[in-house]
């Protein structure tokens, strides 16, 4: 959590400087490499975030076997999809350099990102800390180079540069402090036939995350191709707002996931439980963002990045609404992913983004950035919908039916206020309905 909170508000203030500083045109070009590379990218991910923490779990005393496999897996996924993406750029954009060069920098940071495995090393050992302290100072540090770079008036390629420099030091310090704290990393602990199982058991979640990143990112390609780059820049600036709540969702999964499947194995009634107060919790938490981000979006906008985005008010009020689809899924997954119905996973992708370039094809042209709002919202909600409808085991619907009742939500919120009493050691008033109202 410290690790997202640090990055949501130092984040949106750098990133509202830099989108002032160089306008909506070159902006939005930055961003059209970032989508692409991210979209080819997400293949290099080969599904890791998912079945390395149950890898880990599963085999712990075979972890540095797992940890150094699954890095070489990412690496070398990551500069395969680095030359794809350079050769789409080639023959897309022919003789506009700026493409290029932006694409060239966003494709080498998903190569160093590659030690995010070491992350979930740390999540199933319950001490994240050790490598999100370093992570976050780094990124702090950074934040301050970069609001540097535009007060002496630095152009987009010294932000490319910067950027590039962040993702090397992340990197180094992330390979430093497991060398440190565990053992360093030894090219003899890469075992092939261990990455040929990992391999077969995330083959669905390496074209489900390649379909959620084309359904996220495939409508800044569509803006840029079908409108133009100033046009897509207002629309960056609005959806990076809406989707920085998403952090929250993430979170909890990150830290969830080891634990519900510890839960499970000791008892599924309980599993269920936790599920069950953990959508609640998704949807009461992402409608009151959505409501508060749309009644105050006319205002956000212009103070971070003034006049010349006002086109990103409305499509920020629209597009805000697509989070409360986001968290409900993100819940949803954890338990297919412990279930293991990965495939679910990737027919309920196939939907959004169908629905999404369907939606995207015909409303971008008349409405732009605003169609393409209202089709985030609309692929975000059949995803989760696809789920549960895909789900024969029946579970989908239950765990959908007690997100709203009432009885349980009360029941929710009286636990959570006696814990607090517990938590603070405060002599709290009884629980009481005013209360909960009150609270």
């Amino acid at each position: 959590m410290i690790d997202k909170v640090s990055k949501l508000f130092p984040g949106i203030l750098v990133m509202a400087v830099i989108a002032r500083h160089l306008g909506p045109e070159q902006f939005g070009i930055w961003n059209y490499a970032i989508a692409l590379t991210t979209i080819v990218g997400s293949m290099a991910l080969l599904g890791m975030d998912k079945i390395a923490v149950k890898e880990l779990v599963e085999h712990e005393q075979e972890q540095p076997a797992t940890v150094a496999t699954a890095i070489s897996m990412r690496v070398a996924a990551a500069l395969i999809c680095m030359a794809i993406s350079t050769g789409i750029v080639i023959l897309t954009r022919p003789q506009q350099g700026l493409y290029l060069y932006c694409t060239l920098f966003a494709a080498a940071t998903i190569v160093l990102q590659s030690s995010d495995v070491l992350d979930y090393f740390y999540q199933v050992k319950n001490d994240v800390k050790k490598v999100i302290i370093p992570k976050v100072s780094v990124f702090l540090f950074f934040c301050v180079v970069k609001m540097l770079v535009v007060v002496f008036s630095g152009t987009l390629i010294t932000l490319l540069w910067v950027t590039l420099l962040e993702s090397l030091a992340t990197f180094l310090v992330v390979i430093i402090v497991y060398s440190y704290h565990q053992a360093p990393l030894s090219p003899l602990n890469i075992q092939p036939y261990r990455a040929g199982r990992l391999l077969t058991q995330s083959w669905p979640l390496v074209f489900s995350s390649l379909l959620v990143m084309l359904f996220v990112k495939v409508d800044l390609l569509l803006l840029d191709m079908l409108g133009s780059a100033a046009q897509l820049g207002a629309y960056v600036v609005a959806a990076r707002i809406s989707e920085l709540w998403y952090a929250i969702p993430t979170v909890f999964a990150t830290a969830m996931l080891p634990a519900l499947m510890r839960q499970k194995q000791l008892s599924r009634e309980a599993y269920l439980k936790v599920l069950q107060k953990w959508l609640r919790l998704s949807f009461w938490s992402s409608l009151a963002i959505a409501i508060l981000v749309t009644l105050s979006a006319h205002i956000i906008i212009p103070l971070l990045y003034g006049a010349k985005y006002l086109s990103a008010s409305p499509i920020l009020m629209i597009h805000t609404w697509a989070g409360i689809p986001v968290f409900l899924s993100v819940a949803f997954v954890q338990y297919l992913i412990i279930e293991g119905k990965y495939k679910i996973y990737l027919y309920s992708n196939i939907s959004g983004l169908v629905v999404n370039v369907g939606l995207n094809l015909l409303l971008i042209p008349s409405f732009g950035g605003i169609g393409a709002a209202v089709a985030t919202v609309a692929a975000y909600t059949s995803v989760y919908a696809t789920m549960v409808v895909l789900d024969k085991s029946g579970q989908g619907w239950l765990l959908l039916g007690k997100v709203m009742a009432p009885s349980l939500v009360r029941n929710d919120l009286r636990q959570a206020y006696n814990r607090l009493k517990i938590f603070t050691g405060r002599r709290l008033p009884a629980y009481s309905e005013n209360i909960a109202t009150n609270d």
